[in-house]
């Protein structure tokens, strides 16, 4: 038995993945609702997308939101750190109806998040002014079912180690480092670097 299964993290689903935006970004979250709307009209990713929320005026929230059937993205200014969230609810889409583990399911996250992070550098609308540093990256457990404690911390900071590996995140030295950010009592938040 693995770690992620003796701590039951294989069935963990509900997860935050964010994609810092690197220091050089300019763009307003409001650039962001005219892009959103496209995606679901283009169908520019491989899931349903249903709408656009604009949050963009609570100060350092969850900015413009592109809710899915499955997940929501977002240009996310949480803490003040700009970056792009992807935050997911189900796996109900044929890309994700496969996943059995942890490592799967991680693998899928950074999947989805880059996608989207290669969409929006790409973006003509934003003229080449949003970047993201894929070294980078928070995970969170949005499910307070979780336990917060060390040995769940371990296991899901293993399992998104094995998954930068994976998806080529690396820096001069090797894997990237993984720490837990925040307080006890808060949700199990996993930061690189």
């Amino acid at each position: 038995m693995n770690a992620t299964s003796a701590t039951g993290l294989d069935d963990l689903v509900k997860l935050d993945l964010k994609v810092l935006a690197s220091s050089e970004s300019a763009a307003a979250p409001e650039e962001f609702i005219p892009v959103f709307h496209r995606w679901i009209t283009e169908r520019v990713l491989p899931e349903l997308l249903i709408d656009v929320a604009d949050y963009s005026h609570v100060h350092e929230g969850p900015g413009v939101l592109l809710v899915g059937h499955d997940a929501i993205y977002a240009y996310d200014e949480s803490r003040g750190e700009p970056g792009l969230l992807y935050s997911r609810r189900r796996e109900t889409a044929p890309e994700t109806a496969g996943i059995r583990t942890l490592d799967e399911r991680l693998e899928s996250l950074l999947l989805c998040a880059f996608r989207a992070c290669d969409q929006i550098e790409a973006e003509p609308q934003l003229d080449g002014r949003v970047a993201f540093d894929r070294h980078r990256i928070e995970l969170r457990v949005n499910d307070r079912l979780v336990p917060l404690d060390d040995e769940t911390a371990s296991a899901l900071g293993e399992a998104l180690r094995r998954a930068l590996a994976e998806a080529g995140v690396a820096d001069d030295r090797g894997p990237v480092g993984v720490q837990r950010i925040g307080e006890a009592r808060d949700r199990l938040t996993l930061r690189t670097g």
